[in-house]
């Protein structure tokens, strides 16, 4: 049985595991039972729900709330109307596919002094949180990205972001992380936490984001 599924593109990144749990969904029943495909729109963890348009030869149906099902009996028929599925009854039916699903990533902060690529010493003290987290996952896709306040000029704040996120790096290296798994990246004064006024210091913005995927 060969059946469509669209998405709305307009998604935050989390919707991608979403649409990871769909797929596994649509295979659990496919191949369990051969008689039926059924598809289910799970929120994202923060709740947000995008939207999937389930096509095949006959029609479309639209899920666009969230635990809202469809099912597909054959191409000779429309997918079925839309119902809401309880929690409960999702995690029963789809517990294997709900258990196969990847982890959301967790992120980190690591906060700078002034104009320095020298970590605060309280930032410091969450390094060995990091690095729990990464043996616990068995990370292999670590990111790295540094930032800036708005003091100084666009060139100098770019370098500064840049040798913030090599320091950090530099930090997980010496903790024993593979430097191979870890991703630098970096974005001066552009990608501001708190939007603020060109020279004006603002110790949340002087930092490093370390994502652990």
């Amino acid at each position: 049985m060969e059946v469509g599924v669209t998405s709305d593109k307009n998604r935050k990144s989390t919707g991608s595991i979403n649409r990871f749990l769909l797929i596994l969904f649509i295979l659990n029943l496919f191949y369990g039972c051969g008689a039926k495909t059924q598809i289910v729109l799970l929120p994202d963890p923060d709740g947000a729900v995008g939207k999937i348009e389930v096509v095949n030869p006959r029609g479309t149906r639209v899920l666009d709330r969230p635990w809202e099902s469809t099912e597909v009996a054959s191409l000779k028929e429309v997918p079925g109307e839309a119902r809401i599925m309880e929690e409960s009854e999702v995690k029963r039916v789809f517990h294997e596919a709900l258990n196969a699903k990847p982890q959301p990533p967790v992120e980190f902060l690591i906060y700078f002094k002034s104009e320095s690529a020298i970590p605060t010493a309280e930032s410091l003290n969450s390094i060995p949180a990091v690095l729990e987290t990464i043996k616990k996952r068995g990370s292999q896709d670590i990111s790295v990205v540094g930032h800036t306040d708005s003091m100084g000029t666009a060139d100098y704040n770019l370098d500064l972001s840049l040798r913030r996120a090599k320091k950090v790096a530099e930090i997980l290296q010496a903790e024993g992380v593979d430097p191979a798994i870890i991703e630098i990246d970096y974005f001066g004064k552009a990608k501001p936490l708190i939007e603020t006024p060109d020279g004006v210091p603002e110790p949340r913005n002087r930092r490093v984001e370390i994502t652990v995927r």
